[in-house]
């Protein structure tokens, strides 16, 4: 009895072991293709937030530390000085993570031009229910944020958009807060470092 026991021990941990390699294996072979393809989808967030873009240049990391500490909720991750095709600034992207989604942080990007308009939004990572708060990626969704110049947008539930407000996302209210808290904040990082 006390022999089997030892076997069936050993033969787990052998599978264990096994397992283990293999999964590093895996790991080894696909984490730089994902690490790629986060870039890849990253990079394509900024073009679209900011169309006339043609190349982007990064700011200094503590030009962006200095604005989150001012600030608090929503954080910039990242900021680039957004340039047309002849090498002229044409607005500034970040991205920009909220810690209060439903299911957990929720990463987008936002796009402001050299006179403080938002010029796109994209959200490029969240946890957020399926049908519900998950909406919040929809295009149609996030193009209401296109064209607003206000300092802070808020949001309505009864269709009545202006300048300041967005037409909520039906059933999740938690997630527009959370996109909107990331939104002003990635538009008054941007407005603050073009001057406006």
């Amino acid at each position: 009895m006390k022999k089997q026991v030892i076997k069936d021990t050993l033969a787990l941990l052998v599978i264990t072991i096994v397992s283990a390699l293999c999964l590093s294996l895996v790991y080894s072979l696909t984490s730089a293709k994902i690490a790629d393809a986060e870039a890849k989808e990253k990079t394509d967030s900024f073009y679209a937030v900011s169309e006339k873009a043609a190349s982007f240049d990064k700011i200094d990391a503590s030009v962006i530390d200095g604005f989150n500490k001012e600030n608090s909720g929503a954080a910039v991750l990242e900021a680039y000085e957004a340039k047309d095709g002849e090498g002229a600034v044409c607005g500034v992207v970040a991205s920009v993570v909220s810690h209060n989604g439903y299911g957990g942080d929720i990463v987008l990007s936002v796009g402001v031009d050299q006179d403080g308009v938002i010029t796109g939004v994209r959200v490029t990572d969240m946890s957020e229910t399926s049908g519900l708060g998950a909406n919040c990626q929809n295009d149609e969704w996030t193009a209401q944020f296109k064209g607003k110049s206000a300092e802070v947008i808020g949001y309505v539930k009864n269709g009545q958009t202006g300048d300041d407000k967005i037409d909520a996302i039906t059933g999740a209210t938690i997630t527009t807060k959370a996109v909107l808290e990331a939104v002003n904040t990635g538009a008054a990082f941007c407005r603050a470092y073009i001057g406006r």
